[in-house]
Parts: C-alpha cells; structure tokens; sequence
C-alpha cells in the first residue's frame, strides 16, 4: 500500500502497537494533529538521526488515540503504531511540514514466543505490571506473540536509539527478539 503522509521525526521511536505521549507546539504540527482528527488519518514517526541532519526512512504510522489541552497550554497527544513503513520520498511544505510518501511493510503472521525465550515474555509481564505507565493499562497484552513481546521490550529496555532503529528495520520477530534477549543478557553479566 502507497500513501502519502505527514511525517514527525524525533529523538524516540514507537513500534507497530506501542504507545507515545507527545507535547505538541510548533504550529505546523499543531495543523497536522488537527488534520488528523479531522480526517482520522495518522503521521509517521521516523527517528532523527543523530548528530547530522536528517532522519531514518523506515518508521511507524501512528494514530492519535487521545488528546488534552496541557496545564502549560501545550496540546497533549497520545498515539498508537499501527504499521512500519519505508519512505520513498519525501517533500516539504511552505510551513516546514515534512511529507512523505510511503510504502507499508509487510509484518509477519502470528509467531509465539518460543519455549526457551519465554523467560523474557515474563520478564516484560513482571516489568508491565509494576510499572503499568509503560504500556496503555486497558490496552490487550500479547504475551505468547514474539512480535508483540520484542515491541514493547525494545521500547522500554534502556537501549540507545540507534540499537532501537535496527530492531524496528528487523523483518523477522524472531530475529528481534533473539536480538533483545542478548542485549539483556549481556547487560546481567555486566
């Protein structure tokens, strides 16, 4: 699938099923939010890149799920990744907007979560019920589901976003997770 879409880049990522918070105030990004409400269309988050100008052309279609207007005056969106994507090329509006156009990427059918990598399911599971502010509380968890777990492991382990980004681009859900398994091991023997 092609779209074309407004496009947010920023120092965090989301993944497909991951929630964000944002403080929105630039007024070209406050006419994007609006345009989504309007419209109940989605913008893509791409990760800047750091230290040069720019930022990666694979990132995540996002939905606005809530807002509210902030103490601060800020507006206060939360949105939810719905699916990669890549960009294919990009343009830029009178207003700074960046838009771009896109493909979808495919993700991969249901792949549970192998035997010998359950213990990082119940890792997430622990850390999820203690810290519920990690993942949407009335959101469904999909503990057994690889692609699920991987998700919301690389976005909350204290990764550096660059690490993050190669997990995002990683087709495979298995491959991630193996990923993730043996960043957190190799932080337990530190």
């Amino acid at each position: 699938m092609k779209n074309n879409i407004p496009i947010f880049p920023l120092s965090s990522i989301t993944f497909p099923g991951g929630y964000m918070p944002l403080r929105i105030f630039e007024p070209r990004y406050l006419d994007m939010v609006k345009n989504c409400v309007k419209e109940n269309t989605g913008f893509g988050i791409t990760l800047t890149r750091p230290n040069s100008v720019g930022y990666y052309d694979v990132g995540t279609l996002c939905k606005i799920t809530d807002w509210e207007q902030m103490n601060d005056g800020l507006l206060g969106i939360t949105v939810r990744g719905k699916y990669r994507f890549k960009i294919l090329e990009t343009k830029i509006q009178p207003d700074g907007l960046i838009t771009a156009d896109i493909e979808s990427m495919d993700e991969p059918d249901f792949i549970g979560v192998p035997d010998e990598l359950m213990p990082y399911s119940d890792f997430l599971k622990n850390i999820l019920d203690q810290y519920p502010k990690f993942y949407h509380e009335d959101a469904p968890k999909y503990y057994t589901e690889s692609g699920w777990v991987g998700s919301r492991l690389a976005e909350i382990l204290p990764m550096s976003v660059k690490e993050k980004q190669v997990i995002l681009e990683t087709e495979d859900y298995l491959v991630r997770l193996y990923r993730i398994k043996d960043y957190i091991d190799s932080k337990k023997s530190m």
